[in-house]
């Protein structure tokens, strides 16, 4: 990776490997070539058409492949590329003796010791606190109205209130699971709780 300082001066870091480069994906080639007009000038069979659709072909290909890379080490459970940074980020140290699932193992506890945003986080916070079968659910979306224009804030779904549905394990240890959940609310969120027989 070569980074490049304002003054011009470059600086290669050999740490990280090179990024992979495929020269033979044409993938993108049909894609790419119906981007161009149709005509004699933009003549399909041979010439600098098809070189060019090529080469733009194996550049889109490199790019998207490298955005769902980016993609998935987003997500500290299918991390790998960033594996490394995930620790840091978390103070973890890396132990050579771990595989790569367990270390993930190690991230993902610190974070969920940490709190989340998710049903899916408070639903396995409850498992965990020995209530196998409770279930977390959006209690409400404050961004849904009557009208036709029903559509969620940057394409995903904002919920600011769950409700945690588990079977009953007497007040006292109920109230244990509440307090436990409401300390790990971020703020502005609430949780609603419904403890069945």
């Amino acid at each position: 990776m070569a980074l490049i300082i304002i003054n011009g001066e470059q600086v290669w870091n050999a740490v990280q490997p090179d990024a992979p480069i495929q020269v033979t994906d044409h993938a993108k080639f049909p894609t790419t070539l119906r981007m161009f007009p149709l005509g004699a000038y933009f003549d399909r069979s041979d010439g600098w058409l098809p070189a060019t659709a090529r080469a733009l072909a194996r550049f889109f290909s490199r790019l998207w492949r490298r955005k769902a890379a980016m993609e998935k080490n987003m997500d500290p459970r299918q991390a790998d590329e960033l594996l490394e940074e995930w620790e840091q980020l978390y103070g973890l140290d890396p132990d050579p003796a771990l595989t790569d699932d367990d270390r993930r193992d190690a991230v993902l506890t610190k974070v969920r010791s940490l709190g989340g945003n998710t049903a899916e986080y408070y639903e396995a916070l409850a498992n965990d606190f020995g209530y196998a079968a409770a279930v977390v659910t959006d209690a409400a979306d404050p961004f849904t109205t009557i009208s036709p224009c029903d559509d969620f804030l940057a394409g995903g779904e904002w919920k600011l209130t769950f409700l945690v549905t588990a079977g009953t394990q007497g007040a006292a240890r109920d109230a244990e699971l509440e307090s436990l959940i409401n300390s790990q609310l971020l703020a502005g969120w609430f949780a609603l709780y419904e403890f069945t027989p």
